[in-house]
């Protein structure tokens, strides 16, 4: 197994499962967690997830194992399935009607950052480090890096982090925007993330898939374009069981207030 599964009550936890590898990841695995994360959002009895890793890291990235072989074989046919594995997962994750809430500590380098940028939250430890580790090893941004990156921090800091490559430690992180919240230790981020998945799915989880969608959407389109998903959205929107009684409620208060 190179994933772990468990489900409290709506939210599902999906952990990376190779800490004897710092939770790299290979083909087998990021399809692992591409079935995941779709099961969870075909389950209408889950309404948020958690992403994380078993043991003390979240992920190294691609299993360097894997790639060494792949890159040797002279056929390109292994390279690209591994690279396009990781490319169904991240969208997958984008396009999940459920929210994604990465619990991230310990190393998140290359692959990993990426994958924990393509969730919706993210809760560190405070012992993570994040690299953008690519040129270092004389390659390019994978796993829709040089796509989520400038989208989150802008495109000077993405060059950046992307070209110099720095270690940053979680401190750093939360303040250039690439986590929500940082905690004392791997199980308090794991907690934390679990909490806020929880919160998730106490919401209507037809608006919150919707409201995902929008802002998804908003990050490369123009605004005539957003707008008008905006208003195809909202209209179904406004006709959902949970918007009708929502505001219903409201009115009952305000003329109970103006009585």
């Amino acid at each position: 197994m190179s994933i772990t599964v468990e489900q409290r009550g709506p939210v599902r936890i999906v952990a990376i499962d190779r800490a004897d590898r710092r939770n790299a990841m290979s083909t087998e695995t990021a399809a692992a967690l591409e079935h995941a994360v779709r099961d969870a959002g075909d389950d209408p009895d889950t309404h948020a997830l958690v992403l994380t890793g078993v043991g003390e890291h979240f992920s190294a990235g691609g299993d360097v194992g894997a790639i060494l072989e792949y890159a040797g074989s002279g056929d390109d046919r292994d390279l690209l399935a591994l690279l396009r594995a990781f490319h169904r997962l991240v969208v997958e994750i984008w396009e999940s009607r459920l929210p994604v809430v990465a619990a991230v500590s310990g190393v998140a380098y290359g692959g990993g950052f990426n994958l924990a940028l393509a969730c919706d939250l993210v809760v560190l430890s405070a012992d993570a480090r994040l690299c953008q580790v690519f040129v270092r090893r004389g390659v390019v941004p994978d796993v829709g890096g040089a796509w989520l990156l400038p989208r989150l921090v802008g495109m000077q800091r993405a060059k950046e982090l992307m070209l110099l490559a720095p270690e940053i430690d979680a401190t750093r992180a939360l303040e250039l925007g690439l986590a929500n919240a940082v905690e004392p230790d791997p199980e308090a981020a794991l907690a934390a993330a679990v909490e806020k998945a929880e919160q998730l799915a106490a919401l209507p989880s037809y608006t919150v898939a919707l409201s995902k969608k929008l802002i998804n959407h908003s990050a490369d389109a123009d605004l005539r374009g957003s707008l008008e998903l905006e208003a195809v959205t909202q209209s179904a929107a406004l006709r959902s069981a949970p918007a009708v009684e929502g505001f219903e409620t409201f009115r009952q208060r305000r003329q109970k207030d103006t009585s």
